[in-house]
């Protein structure tokens, strides 16, 4: 940390009492500018529109100061709803360099988000955004792409299931805007429910413009399955899995039994973390948060997210299922277990994330 950083954080929490003077001055800027948050990027919306029922694209168009990114990455997108500020992750189904017809002075962002009935966000999107209103994004995220390393014959394989679709529609425009056609054999093998496919009109178009695309819209309903999608990846195959949790595993399944590398696959996939009562009753936890101690006791079947918020302690969170990484924080002694893989962790000092981890042992956690 430089002197220039450390006095700012001094001055504010002497001062302001807040983590820095850009915290402290962020609801004056909101009137200049709105939704200006510290430390993120402003995003002006374009337009919206329904590809289903329960999927919305949105367009986007960020400030000049927000960071290129690769395709096949993901944004944190920050929206007011009812008063409160909610962050969730989103991959980006646009190519970084994309043209846009419809916005040809726009620097565009396109998110392909699935709205849940329930949910405590997306449900309630449309209702808290309008073109011309402004929401926050993180810098883009993540490291699942295309290996600018691949050798040009090494087949391609996309692997998708319902949204998992979105981080491939960039990947895939990307490839299309490249000055010479990929070599590489492309394969998209994108598995949905009847009617369900998304971008099929745009995927059709990209087949014709990549010669070496072969596009594989699948059912499992009518009897397609992963083990005839497959039968012609190789081990010299570059494979790339998006989609739930159960699919990923399928995929992975079907690759081992031809002995494909495991250092020749990426995957996203997503899930919630199912609550573990194989560890019941509760620990004491030893909390250090802005040099302050505070001696807790959790429970050990809920997780650690959770149990602070009961216990009245604020930490920060986004999307509460282990994607955003926005809950980290540091475990400097005990023992964890990772709700979503059912990992148990070393004793010493590790990063964490509050909302997949449950105490096993008395901790010792600094925020």
């Amino acid at each position: 940390m430089n002197l220039l950083t450390r006095l700012n954080q001094v001055t504010a929490k002497t001062l302001f009492h807040t983590d820095s003077l850009g915290s402290y001055f962020e609801p004056i800027m909101q009137r200049i500018k709105p939704a200006w948050r510290t430390h993120w990027f402003r995003a002006q919306v374009l337009g919206h529109q329904l590809l289903r029922a329960d999927v919305v694209q949105l367009d986007l168009s960020a400030d000049k100061a927000w960071p290129q990114a690769i395709a096949g990455q993901h944004v944190l997108l920050t929206v007011e709803i009812n008063g409160r500020l909610m962050t969730r992750p989103f991959s980006i189904s646009s190519a970084p360099d994309q043209f846009h017809s419809q916005y040809p002075k726009k620097r565009v962002i396109r998110l392909t988000i699935k709205t849940h009935v329930d949910g405590a966000f997306t449900a309630k999107l449309l209702a808290n955004i309008t073109a011309g209103s402004y929401v926050n994004l993180s810098a883009p995220q993540g490291e699942f792409a295309v290996s600018d390393r691949i050798q040009p014959s090494t087949p391609l394989w996309f692997v998708a299931a319902g949204s998992g679709i979105t981080p491939f529609m960039a990947m895939l425009n990307q490839l299309a805007l490249l000055p010479q056609q990929p070599h590489n054999p492309i394969n998209l093998v994108y598995f949905a429910k009847p009617g369900e496919h998304l971008y099929v009109d745009e995927l059709m178009a990209l087949q014709q413009q990549l010669n070496q695309l072969k596009v594989q819209l699948l059912i499992r309903k009518n009897g397609d399955n992963l083990a005839d999608a497959l039968s012609d990846c190789t081990v010299q195959s570059q494979v790339l899995v998006c989609g739930p949790g159960q699919f990923k595993q399928d995929v992975d399944r079907q690759l081992d039994a031809i002995n494909h590398p495991l250092k020749q696959r990426q995957a996203e996939y997503f899930q919630a973390p199912v609550m573990s009562q194989t560890h019941s009753g509760e620990q004491h936890i030893q909390l250090t948060q802005r040099g302050k101690q505070t001696q807790l006791t959790l429970a050990t079947n809920n997780s650690l997210l959770n149990g602070l918020e009961q216990q009245g302690i604020s930490a920060n969170f986004g999307c509460r299922i282990g994607v955003c990484h926005q809950c980290q924080c540091i475990k400097k002694s005990g023992v964890v277990r990772n709700m979503r893989t059912g990992e148990i962790s070393q004793q010493g000092e590790q990063l964490i994330q509050l909302c997949i981890s449950q105490a096993v042992t008395p901790l010792e956690l600094e925020l």
